[in-house]
């Protein structure tokens, strides 16, 4: 390791502890805080209350102790005597038989009888003084024992405090002598270079590895947190339970890789391609999930509260028990297979893929939409450019205006399909069936017809310049009136095509099967018919200056001039 890099690290250590340091210093003012708090507590001033209450009651118990003992008492002493004289009759057993309660009620049961007596009355309201004034000392032994709890309470607590400040201390210490150093991005590549896979319970904090393909890796409870991972392709690599938080993972490509209970708290994952990956119990809580590819993802249990999801991929996507609360799902694209939590309501501007769906302008430029069912579906004016809509079953749905650009249609049914006016140039269309399409004024240039079945299409004013076909492109019975095709090389079947004043000026139709086509004022300047099959081809006003005809077949077909070839 140089001495850069050793430089770097003891900087990043020094930056670690100061932060520590700062840290501790707040912990301790904390605690500080805690314990003036506790002084000043209401309950101090209480007790102090209590304590001038109990001095007050103190007074006024001697006062009556000493007016109990100058008080002239012969009645009761009398009325004493002869209660032990009359009731104290039996035998020892007997006595034993009498409680309490009857010797007092039997006492008060005299004192009543001498009410008349003023010395008795007196004497008898300075026994129910003494009584109440027992009750009151048993009250001030309690407010003593009370107050004795709350000392031996505070200075436990103050105990408890200085622990605590004592542990945290011992324990930033300890961080700071053991803390694992983050492994760099150039430590990382030589031990993976060594053939190290298992990067388990690793510190990998803001580690970069931007662009990169990893397979069979090990991140389990490995710390990625604010790590860089932007377009990484990971296969068949473990990152469960693995803490993720704030990272960068824009565009990252995963295969076969577990993310359960890994937490992505506030993690950017934009374009991300999630696609059938378990997600089950993670955290991504305010994470950035925009335009990410969750198809058929298991996000089960996992929260998604204030989560960016919009369009975002959940087509088949399994979200029972998930937290969507403040998520955005504006969008979004869902089909009747994707799972949402029970009473979940769907956002309103999120896209149902379903057949009959209404999308008309919607923006699911590219979505992965292979193999999807939108049969009847309104889709004018979407916006589908780059999408993947392989294999798809698009039959009698309307596309017009539609932008599909470089979109993917291969082997997609567009059977009866209105695509009039539809922006598809570059769009790969191998394989697609166009049977009875209607593509009039269509923007096909550089499109890849190859294998295409366009039978009975619709192709007036549509522009095929460049566009690029094969033996098994089929446009037999289409209508290309006036269509563009410019230098374009033709393969296939065209016979019954109506090519009326089509631009077909240096277009390569060499041996193309154009039997009974409609070629009436068609601009055929310098294409290449040689070895074409033109039999009852209709060729009038058709200007073929330039072109080239060797053994064309012309048996039966009208030519420029009207006359019927031989």
């Amino acid at each position: 390791m140089d001495l850069a890099s050793l430089a770097a690290r003891i900087e990043q250590l020094e930056a670690e502890q100061n932060l520590r340091r700062k840290n501790i210093v707040w912990l301790k003012n904390y605690f500080d805080a805690l314990k003036q708090e506790f002084q000043d507590r209401p309950e101090l001033q209480q007790i102090q209350c209590m304590e001038e209450a109990i001095l007050q009651l103190t007074a006024q118990v001697a006062e009556l102790q000493q007016h109990f003992n100058h008080s002239p008492t012969p009645s009761l002493i009398n009325s004493l005597d002869n209660l032990n004289n009359n009731d104290v009759t039996g035998t020892t057993t007997e006595k034993a038989n009498i409680d309490d309660d009857e010797i007092v009620k039997k006492f008060f049961e005299r004192v009543e009888q001498q009410k008349e007596t003023p010395v008795l009355t007196e004497t008898a309201t300075i026994i129910e003084n003494a009584s109440l004034t027992e009750t009151e000392q048993d009250n001030l032994i309690n407010i003593a024992e009370e107050q004795a709890q709350n000392s031996r309470a505070f200075n436990e607590q103050d105990f408890k405090i200085e622990r605590m400040m004592w542990l945290a201390n011992r324990i930033y210490a300890a961080e700071e002598s053991v803390q694992e150093i983050p492994i760099n991005s150039e430590e990382f590549f030589r031990l993976y270079d060594a053939r190290e896979r298992d990067f388990s319970e690793r510190n990998l904090r803001r580690i970069n590895l931007n662009g990169k393909n990893f397979s069979s890796l090990n991140f389990s409870k490995a710390n990625l947190a604010e790590s860089n991972l932007s377009e990484v392709n990971l296969s068949s690599t473990k990152l469960n339970e693995t803490n993720l938080d704030g990272a960068n993972l824009q565009k990252i490509k995963l295969n076969s890789v577990n993310l359960e209970k890994a937490t992505l708290k506030k993690a950017n994952l934009s374009g991300a391609y999630i696609y059938d990956i378990n997600l089950s119990g993670a955290n991504l809580s305010g994470a950035n999930l925009s335009g990410a590819n969750l198809r058929k993802a298991k996000l089960n249990g996992s929260d998604l509260s204030n989560a960016n999801l919009s369009n975002a991929n959940l087509l088949e996507a399994n979200l029972e028990g998930a937290n969507l609360t403040g998520a955005n799902l504006e969008q979004a694209i869902y089909n009747e297979n994707t799972v949402f939590p029970k009473d979940f309501v769907s956002e309103k501007n999120a896209y149902l893929i379903a057949p009959g769906s209404s999308l008309t302008n919607a923006n699911l430029a590219g979505a992965d939409l292979k193999q999807v069912n939108l049969t009847g579906a309104n889709l004018k004016w979407a916006n589908i450019n780059s999408a993947n809509l392989e294999s798809a079953d698009l039959s009698e749905a309307n596309l017009s205006g539609a932008n599909l650009t470089r979109a993917n249609l291969c082997n997609t049914k567009l059977i009866q399909t209105d695509m009039s006016g539809a922006k598809l140039s570059e769009t790969k269309l191998t394989g697609a069936n166009l049977t009875a399409a209607n593509l009039n004024t269509a923007n096909l240039i550089q499109a890849d017809l190859q294998s295409t079945n366009l039978t009975a299409a619709e192709l007036g004013g549509a522009n095929l310049k460049n566009s690029k076909f094969n033996g098994s492109t089929n446009l037999s019975g289409a209508n290309l009136s006036g269509v563009n095709l410019v230098g374009v090389s033709i393969y296939g079947n065209l016979s019954g095509a109506n090519l009326s004043k089509a631009n077909l000026c240096g277009a390569h139709l060499h041996a193309l099967n154009l039997t009974a086509a409609n070629l009436i004022g068609a601009d055929l300047r310098g294409a290449n018919l040689n070895h074409a099959k033109l039999e009852k081809a209709n060729l009038k006003d058709a200007n073929l200056s330039g072109a080239t005809l060797e053994n064309a077949k012309l048996t039966g077909a009208i030519m420029p001039d009207g006359t019927t070839h031989e």
